[in-house]
């Protein structure tokens, strides 16, 4: 049934398929019931008939008083037309014109996460390349970590916290 309606609703079909990959698995049942609504809409659509049934004007002309009445019926019938709804405002073209925006920005965002993700990974290979915590020595914490590694040319006191040293002019002595 290749028909006007069916037409229509053809080229505005939903991706159900793409809808359930990105919807939160919170959100399943949800877009389940939208879903089998939309089937219900579809499926009342497919049960109705495309054009309007044809009426027998000539038995109607036999039965009425006035003949005429049958003819004016058959010409208001035969000239009605119900108009399919038209997007005056053009909000379809405004949605999908903001879809491609955000569809722009999101690809950009994957993109920024995936060099994070990279990094991320890169990172993890040197840390878990690096020796087990037990098996440091103070020369090799100071190899790998020479920013956060105590210097021998500069000794402190526990807690090594620079406000803590004696060094510091803020330093205060607690008997």
């Amino acid at each position: 049934m290749a028909s006007g309606a069916t037409k229509r609703i053809a080229a505005s079909a939903v991706d159900w398929a793409r809808y359930a990959a990105v919807v939160p698995k919170a959100q399943t049942e949800s877009l389940r019931i939208i879903k089998a609504k939309h089937d219900t809409f579809i499926n009342k659509v497919y049960s109705l008939p495309e054009s309007l049934p044809k009426i027998n004007f000539a038995s109607y002309k036999n039965r009425l008083p006035d003949p005429t009445m049958a003819d004016r019926f058959q010409k208001a019938y035969e000239t009605l037309s119900v108009p399919y709804p038209k997007d005056k405002d053009n909000l379809l073209q405004k949605v999908e014109e903001e879809n491609q925006e955000i569809e722009k920005k999101t690809k950009a965002y994957v993109a920024e996460l995936s060099k994070t993700i990279a990094s991320s990974k890169l990172f993890l290979e040197k840390i878990n390349s690096l020796p087990k915590p037990d098996e440091f020595t103070p020369d090799m914490y100071s190899y790998y970590f020479p920013d956060t590694a105590l210097d021998p040319a500069k000794p402190s006191i526990w807690p090594h916290k620079p406000e803590e040293q004696p060094s510091n002019p803020n330093f205060e002595y607690i008997k």
